[in-house]
């Protein structure tokens, strides 16, 4: 991907500044909004379950245990949700002119990590505010970002070329996506589980990078490394397919749009 991008470098950042520009420009708070939503949801969260549920959820503060969990999910989120149309979105582009059309869904994902960043911010002084101390062990997040990034650009091209040729993706990725946040432990924890059903789970990278995410920043606890390596190789194989499926299926995009 990297090879196929670099000459096209220029063209990919004047498109991930053409979509900041359209999502912020008349926007009257602008970059805020990417705090407001897992901000909004993580209130939420605790609400329900400290006054409407009274379920034990943590040990840790539920602010800091869903806001950790609701980060990472919102960038996957969003960026699968802005990919799935770009493609079709841009079909007056497509059909015009060559370029590695991957660089209109990862123009997208680069926006949603812009807005990660910034939602990280605020994660920072609720460290403080109750006392979470930081461990070296956060020096896993790099790994972990990395196997996030990975998995969501596989699931955003595959869904993105889908769309192309069965719009019915459209629909059936609302419902994939809901799917995918409950089997994910954004509301929940799986250290109580037993580990043939944590194998199961971790067949969903999502359950391994947030769970994972949340023990490095607030538990203070490493990632077990050969849950690591068995999570990796999942995610580079799912990459080389929708990849592979990517560009077999690109040649076609300008006749079939």
């Amino acid at each position: 991907m990297i090879k196929r991008l670099l000459p096209y470098k220029d063209l990919f950042l004047v498109y991930v500044w053409r979509e900041f520009n359209i999502r912020y420009r008349q926007s009257y708070i602008g970059a805020l909004w990417a705090v407001i939503q897992p901000l909004s949801m993580m209130l939420l969260f605790t609400f329900v379950f400290t006054y409407l549920i009274k379920a034990a959820v943590t040990d840790y503060p539920k602010t800091i245990f869903f806001y950790s969990g609701l980060l990472p999910w919102t960038f996957f989120a969003s960026s699968v949700n802005y990919s799935l149309t770009s493609l079709t979105g841009n079909y007056s582009l497509i059909t015009k002119i060559y370029f590695p059309r991957e660089i209109l869904p990862l123009s997208g994902i680069v926006m949603a990590f812009l807005d990660y960043v910034i939602a990280s911010v605020i994660f920072i002084p609720m460290l403080f505010i109750y006392h979470i101390h930081i461990t070296y062990y956060i020096l896993w997040m790099l790994p972990l970002l990395v196997l996030l990034f990975v998995f969501t650009i596989s699931m955003s091209l595959l869904l993105s070329s889908l769309n192309v040729y069965y719009r019915d993706v459209k629909l059936a990725t609302g419902f994939l996506i809901q799917l995918l946040f409950f089997a994910s432990p954004v509301l929940y924890s799986i250290d109580n589980l037993s580990l043939n059903f944590k194998l199961i789970l971790f067949l969903n990278p999502m359950t391994f990078i947030i769970e994972n995410m949340r023990r490095c920043l607030i538990e203070g606890r490493g990632v077990v490394l050969w849950q690591f390596v068995f999570v990796s190789v999942i995610v580079a194989v799912f990459y080389y397919l929708c990849y592979r499926f990517f560009i077999k299926t690109e040649r076609d995009f300008a006749d079939v749009i």
